[in-house]
This record gives C-alpha cells, structure tokens and sequence, in this order.
C-alpha cells in the first residue's frame, strides 16, 4: 500500500491540465477520461499502475481531516494488495448530480454530524462511479463556496468518512 501511496504522490504532481495524466496508452475507449462538472474542478483522473483513479487536481489536496492522508478513488475497488493492473483497471461510468429538497438538507445534516452546523447551505452532489470490475461506489460532495467536502457513501453514507478537499492556491475562507 505505501508503494500506491508513493506512486500516487508522484503521479499527481504531473500537469492537470489534461483530461487524464499519467501513462494513459492502452486505456481502452470504453474508459471515462475525463470528471464531470464540478468535479472536474477539484480532481482528475490519473493513470497509475494498479489502474485509474480519481484524485485531486494540481494544486488541490484531497485529505482525511486530522490524519493528512491522502483520499483517492480508486478504479480497482479493493482495500489492500491491488494487482498491478494498470490500464486494464478504469472507470466506465462516471456520474455526477445535484441533488436538492429534502434530499440534499438530509445529506447536510448527517454530513454536518460531529461539525458546528454552517450558516451557509451548501451545494450538494452525489457521485457513482462504476469500474471496469462491474463494482461501484457512491460519494457525496460539498461544496460550501470557500470550501468542498466529500462523504463515501457505500451501503449508506458515513459521516465519519469525510475527507477535505483543500485548494492550496486560496487563502483560507476567501
């Protein structure tokens, strides 16, 4: 696992400007290559060699608050040991929505479990990615204008899951 760490790390400081960076030959047409709007804002797709995943844009940091570990959605879909997949692990589905009404509040309130509760109501997404495994995953993100949450929603979502999504380029609360 330290080793897809450290690949990673390297593979995110690449240029972001593309759709997807990394060593992308090979990745077959039916693979997504490029993150829907917002997401497309905060993240990229990054072609490692255990597989795709998504992660954070040049100049954004994606963490877990309080352990400064690094978050990333890997195509691949398992918690240790990933193959040395790499361009035959991808997505094949990416989609993202706002959600809104009642929907969305109840996604606010457990997201917002454990923090003070923000003036601000923030827009809120909901994203399914499927991988070329058949296997899926939900997430929910949040985008406060000064600053973007995220939430893994597997079976249900955990507020105990969020992880920031941080833009290093922005002072803080501007």
């Amino acid at each position: 696992m330290k080793y897809l760490t450290v690949v990673v790390m390297v593979l995110i400081s690449l240029n972001a400007n593309a759709e997807s960076v990394g060593d992308c030959k090979g990745t077959p047409s039916s693979a997504v290559t490029s993150l829907p709007e917002p997401l497309n804002k905060w993240g990229q797709i990054v072609c490692t060699p255990y597989g795709h995943i998504i992660t954070n844009k040049e100049g954004w940091i994606w963490s877990n608050p309080g352990s400064y570990s690094p978050v990333m959605i890997p195509s691949q879909m398992v918690r240790d040991n990933p193959e040395p997949l790499a361009n035959e692990s991808y997505f094949i589905k990416i989609e993202m929505g706002e959600l809104s009404g009642k929907e969305a509040q109840e996604s606010v309130n457990l997201f917002e479990k454990g923090f003070d509760t923000s003036e601000s109501k923030p827009s809120v997404y909901s994203l399914n990615v499927t991988s070329s495994s058949g296997k899926s995953l939900d997430f929910k993100f949040f985008d406060y204008g000064n600053s973007q949450w995220g939430m893994w929603c597997n079976k249900e979502c955990d507020p105990n899951s969020k992880f920031m999504l941080l833009n290093m380029a922005k002072e803080p609360n501007q």
